[in-house]
C-alpha cells in the first residue's frame, strides 16, 4: 500500500485533483485512498494512532 500511497501524494504535489490522483495511483476511488491515509498505510505517515476514531466515539453510546 505504501507505494500507492507515496504515488498519489506525487500527483498532489504536481496539482492533480485528489479523486484523479487516487485512481492513477491504483485506488478504487477517493474514499478508498482516504481510508488507506486515515489508517497510516504509508510509510511516511497517516494519522497518529491510526485508524479512525469513529469506532472510540460510538463505543459508549453501543453498550
Amino acid at each position: 500500500m505504501g507505494a500507492r500511497v507515496r504515488r498519489a501524494r506525487e500527483l498532489f504535489k504536481i496539482g492533480i485533483p485528489p479523486a484523479e490522483a487516487a485512481l492513477l495511483a491504483g485506488f478504487a476511488d477517493q474514499a478508498h485512498l482516504t481510508r488507506v491515509f486515515k489508517r497510516g498505510g504509508s510509510a511516511a505517515g497517516g494519522l497518529p494512532g491510526g485508524g479512525s476514531d469513529r469506532m472510540q466515539r460510538a463505543a459508549p453510546d453501543a453498550i
